[in-house]
């Protein structure tokens, strides 16, 4: 192991002197993601909060004093619209406002159906809240309105409606979560790619174009011994940004001030703890494909282009799985990646996990890491890899 060790530290001293690197693993890695997720939190709390107010904007308020009334029994504020609603509605300076035409008392009072208009714009995300409250508050008034002009007329309001409907939610808080805490397992399958990028990067096609390869194959080490240590440096970075990057969420979970989020962001120790035995396996796959990969490039720029393929099908896993509705299966633990994924989205909701969950996706990167660097080993004998810079 002496070789090994001496090649370990080796590209571990060389890797920590490049501060440009250790800046950039610090700022992308592990800052970018608590951060995402501090920022999505409080966004996610401000249309909260605007869901909470009982505040319409109505623009004229006097045509439909019924109307009114019922807004103010149920203790709505009510807000008189500018003249220039409808611009300031394209302006995203209003949600939503309800407007009453000139008619609606007459009809009203008639016992006609009267109109009203809600002026919106729902390409806007913040309005969402606006709009659905004045609808509900709207459907109210007509349920209501609807239900005294039956009586008025001798009969039952039942006959209306039939069918009763009541909601059953068997969603936890902690799965109702599972929205907002999304960018967490998207950031436990990246950051270990991001974290021993550069050292992986460094080791191979850097070794190769600087031409420090070839005296270092020299030496009377075994190359399994150079590939074991070069690929323990790589993986203790990536192993080591990973673990920083989910602390930070730790720390951005506990420390969020919105307390009507606080069911909704639960990610402690004990979610950290199983993330990074997950993480461990897949840094140690990440990071011998990296190495792999980067041994065909000739030079450390045409092994960033190599990389970065690896990076985006990597970071399209999650996405898929975000968008498309996978639903779990049991194969789906056997490919890597999309079984990390899959059991990452487990314990952000707090679901049920069993042994096989962990062994299999351990089992499958640990097999996989293992027949890159055999293969890597293989490479690295052969002189068009050892000596070939053009």
């Amino acid at each position: 192991m002496t070789p090994t060790l001496t090649v370990y530290l080796k590209e571990l001293r060389d890797a920590v002197r490049d501060r440009r690197t250790m800046l950039m693993v610090l700022v992308a890695s592990i800052l970018m993601g608590p951060l995402t997720l501090v920022l999505v939190a409080q966004y996610v709390a401000g249309i909260e909060e605007k869901s909470r107010v009982l505040k319409v904007r109505m623009a004229g308020a006097d045509r439909a004093p019924a109307l009114v009334n019922f807004l103010q029994r149920n203790d709505v504020e009510i807000e008189k619209a500018p003249d220039d609603y409808e611009e300031r509605v394209k302006e995203g300076r209003l949600d939503a406002v309800i407007v009453v035409p000139v008619d609606f008392e007459d009809r009203f009072l008639a016992g006609d159906s009267a109109k009203v208009e809600i002026v919106y714009d729902d390409s806007r995300t913040e309005a969402a809240p606006a709009i659905r409250q004045a609808e509900r508050l709207l459907r109210g008034f007509n349920q209501e309105t609807g239900t005294l002009r039956l009586v008025a007329r001798g009969v039952s309001p039942d006959l209306a409606t039939p069918l009763k409907v009541e909601h059953v939610n068997t969603a936890t808080p902690r799965q109702k979560g599972a929205f907002l805490l999304f960018i967490i397992p998207m950031f436990a399958v990246l950051s270990p790619l991001l974290g021993g990028m550069t050292v992986a990067i460094d080791s191979t096609a850097g070794e190769r174009e600087r031409g420090s390869l070839e005296p270092l194959l020299a030496n009377p080490v075994r190359v399994e011994h150079v590939v074991a240590g070069k690929w323990l440096a790589s993986w203790t970075f990536a192993s080591a940004v990973s673990t920083l990057t989910l602390s930070g969420f730790v720390v951005a979970a506990t420390f969020h001030s919105s307390r009507q989020l606080a069911a909704l962001m639960s990610f402690g120790i004990p979610e950290l703890t199983l993330f990074v035995a997950m993480v461990l396996p897949l840094a140690a796959m990440t990071s011998a494909l990296q190495m792999l990969i980067c041994t065909y490039g000739r030079s450390y720029r045409e092994a960033q282009t190599y990389v970065s393929y690896l990076t985006t099908a990597v970071s399209f896993v999650p996405l898929i799985v975000l968008f498309s509705g996978l639903k779990d299966a049991t194969w789906q633990l056997a490919v890597p990646v999309l079984g990390q994924q899959m059991v990452f989205s487990r314990i952000v909701r707090a679901d049920a996990l069993s042994a096989a969950d962990f062994a299999v996706p351990m089992g499958t990167s640990v097999a996989v890491a293992a027949a890159a660097l055999v293969i890597l080993c293989r490479l690295l004998r052969e002189e068009r890899i050892v000596f070939g810079r053009s």
